[in-house]
């Protein structure tokens, strides 16, 4: 319970109860009905009370009330540091003039990132969808569960790997990850190896690891990895056993492992603008933010049109540019992509493609390749990114 949203404890059995008969009158997402159990410490732990979650159903943007963007219902609450009588946010509920932080009061009075955060896992657990605030380095994120699983991080500034849950939420396999469960992370990896197909039989081979001898134990383990390879709980007991001793008889399954950590979603390219130099038009200081290797945002505040350029230092073969943007600013941008080469002597030559902007991080495959003037002679690629945006008005 957190005094700050409401009075009591949450009576689990008793808002089971409610979610179930709001799936009866259809209240919820049709995905409520196929959650697993551990999907629903994320449901009915909401921090908000019935009554909020209530209201929830009944006032989220039409806009947002789908499965596939429910979490963006975030993006409703008005970035406010100081309310209207000039009080900080960080004075408590003295920001909400000393009243419990309820739904329909941090809509009406905005917040910064934890009521943003907050509101849109409450408006995501209204309607069934497991979700929850995540700790960042000085910030507040949440993650949400859409459409077939598929766990997406909103309100983000350092993404997953700077992302941790609050210590009044449930971890996952928290005994047998001890403080790495407390990594946001570790939700859509459970995901992936609970509905794999095989992680009953990779737990089989795990907790028959238990009662083997090392030898055995480590055999069955490097089964229980191969079979699914998601499930930490196996990787964690494999690394405990891999002991020098056991070098000569894990050999054989090293290419296995090995073939097995090469494969995944980055197979096949790199991320070629990684601490490069950037220069940008405005706010400089914060512009080398899009290439740190986080979500943490280069955000001018100019209305006027904008300009990135990042130096990849070196001629090189790129096949796609993934621009992510913050809130629903991708509906009111343009954004296009330019290769320039030039050498010192001729006019730049330049590729060109145009990104469509989408909310949430457009991406649009293209391919680009280095082309010198002058053999020997060229300056490094550069890519920059413009953007034509207007500033946010009342009604935004």
């Amino acid at each position: 319970m957190d005094s700050s949203f409401h009075e009591s404890a949450v009576d689990f059995f008793k808002r089971y109860q409610h979610y179930c008969a709001n799936a009866v009158a259809k209240e919820l997402f049709p995905e409520f009905r196929s959650l697993k159990a551990w999907h629903f410490r994320y449901v009915l732990g909401s921090w908000h009370s019935d009554d909020d979650l209530a209201w929830s159903r009944a006032n989220v943007s039409k806009e947002y009330k789908k499965p596939d963007v429910i979490g963006q219902s975030a993006r409703m609450v008005k970035y406010k540091p100081h309310n209207d009588k000039g009080v900080s946010v960080h004075d408590g509920l003295r920001f909400y003039d000393n009243e419990k932080a309820t739904m329909p009061r941090i809509l009406s009075y905005g917040g910064v990132c934890g009521a943003v955060s907050k509101f849109g896992a409450s408006c995501c657990q209204a309607f069934g969808v497991p979700a929850m605030p995540v700790g960042q380095p000085g910030h507040c994120a949440m993650i949400w569960r859409g459409p077939g699983g598929r766990w997406c991080l909103e309100n983000d500034n350092g993404g997953w790997n700077q992302s941790w849950m609050h210590d009044k939420i449930q971890r996952t396999w928290p005994k047998e990850l001890g403080r790495f469960a407390e990594h946001a992370g570790v939700i859509p990896v459970a995901e992936r190896a609970i509905m794999s197909g095989k992680y009953s039989c990779s737990e089989s081979q795990r907790l028959a690891a238990k009662l083997s001898p090392l030898e055995t134990a480590a055999e069955l383990l490097i089964n229980a990895v191969l079979l699914c390879p998601d499930n930490l709980c196996a990787w964690v007991d494999l690394l405990a056993v891999a002991t020098p001793q056991l070098a000569p008889m894990l050999h054989p399954r090293v290419e296995a492992l090995e073939a097995l950590a090469a494969s995944g979603p980055w197979q096949g390219g790199r991320e070629l603008s990684l601490n490069c130099p950037v220069r940008a038009s405005a706010d400089v200081e914060r512009a080398g933010h899009v290439v740190d290797g986080t979500d943490s945002e280069w955000f001018p505040t100019e209305a006027a049109p904008q300009w990135l350029e990042i130096d990849l230092k070196k001629l090189s073969q790129v096949d796609r540019v993934r621009v992510k943007w913050w809130g629903d600013y991708g509906k009111k941008s343009s954004l296009r992509v330019l290769s320039l080469l030039w050498d010192e002597v001729a006019d730049f030559d330049y590729a060109e493609a145009v990104v469509t902007s989408v909310a949430g991080g457009p991406t649009r495959r293209t391919s680009m390749a280095g082309r010198s003037c002058r053999a020997g002679r060229s300056r490094p690629e550069r890519f920059a990114w413009s953007w034509t945006s207007h500033a946010p008005t009342a009604s935004d």
